[in-house]
């Protein structure tokens, strides 16, 4: 997964190393721990990986993935289509970017990137359907986003995060029991989830839509 860095092996003054280093700390900012802090120090080490290696596509993946969770939202773009320009049958670099275009607001597009990235990969990772539900969500088509949201927790049974968009997306189409069982599950996989907390950590360009979707998970039982 590339929510899982290993960010020794590699000297510290190398490309990989220091691009490691950087992925380490943007995972850091995104589940919320010294945020500012995280993502100043991502950002200065993926700079040193770029000055050494700047045709690596996974520099630029790294770029942009910072760049939005910087909230600086065309420059996540363009270093998301720079990795694609760079690696085009590569699965992680449209994934990335899908993503981007998710939270930056642009589901349509983000839908084909996603699903470029579930055709390329032969083992697709849990975060390609967690991110097309996403953005299936966002257009309000929420019998497609449930069933993504489904796939992405048989991939990944644990992950919470997938079960908190199921949850909402439960509670979206009037599934209420559902939606509850759900919000249980959350809340035995995480003790000490709180939507609150989450929600600041989710870089949604459109905050009238993050408003929508925290309400959604609080009608299914998360607070």
């Amino acid at each position: 997964s590339f929510f899982s860095f290993s960010v020794w092996g590699s000297a510290p003054d190398s490309e990989v190393g220091y691009r490691s280093l950087a992925w380490h700390y943007w995972w850091l900012a995104a589940i919320g721990k010294s945020p500012r802090e995280s993502l100043a120090k991502a950002f200065k080490l993926s700079q040193e990986a770029l000055s050494i290696e700047d045709s690596d596509p996974y520099i630029h993946c790294l770029l942009g993935t910072i760049y939005l969770y910087m909230k600086q939202y065309e420059k996540a773009i363009s270093a998301g289509e720079k990795s694609v320009e760079l690696d085009p049958n590569g699965a992680m670099v449209h994934g990335l970017l899908g993503m981007t275009l998710s939270f930056a607001g642009r589901p349509d597009e983000a839908i084909v990137h996603l699903k470029e990235s579930i055709r390329l990969n032969p083992f697709p990772e849990y975060w390609y359907f967690l991110r097309l539900g996403q953005a299936y969500t966002q257009k309000k088509e929420y019998e497609k986003a449930l069933n993504e949201y489904k796939m992405a927790i048989q991939l990944s049974p644990d992950h919470f995060a997938a079960h908190v968009h199921l949850a909402g997306v439960y509670a979206l189409l009037g599934r209420q029991e559902d939606a509850s069982n759900e919000a249980k599950k959350v809340l035995e996989l995480n003790p000490g989830f709180s939507m609150e907390r989450t929600a600041k950590t989710l870089p949604f360009k459109d905050e009238a839509y993050l408003r929508f979707f925290v309400e959604a998970v609080r009608k299914a039982g998360l607070k």
